[in-house]
């Protein structure tokens, strides 16, 4: 059972959810990610699963993002003050972040979502 850090009307995360419902792989349920954003151990897991490049996980095009002129302080902020602003705020995170409780993926790209989910 898969579950997906997302938004229920974000055709992001419905195109995943879809993707992989259709693959036959389970998905448990989608968790709002502006609400409920993900623990601290999995955004860090969710960084190390893209080697360690906090921007890989990011969500560079929100509104937030751009609010909060995160383009020039990500360079000066180290991985734990990242950590700790992507957990208190959900929309930063690309999204759908789906976890199976080991394994992370951000975003919908088929080829990711079928290396991670299907091809195991």
């Amino acid at each position: 059972m898969l579950t997906i850090y997302g938004l229920g009307h974000c055709t992001t995360t419905k195109k995943a959810k879809k993707y992989l419902e259709d693959k036959g792989v389970s998905v448990d349920h989608i968790i709002d990610i502006r609400d409920d954003p993900p623990s601290k151990e999995i955004i860090q897991r969710a960084i190390a699963s893209a080697n360690g490049q906090a921007r890989k996980i990011i969500n560079t095009a929100g509104n937030l993002y751009r609010e909060m002129g995160l383009k020039d302080k990500l360079d000066t902020m180290n991985e734990s003050e990242i950590i700790d602003l992507l957990s208190k705020n959900g929309m930063l995170i690309k999204r759908p972040l789906i976890t199976d409780g080991k394994t992370l993926t951000n975003g919908a790209k088929e080829s990711v979502l079928k290396a991670a989910w299907l091809d195991q």
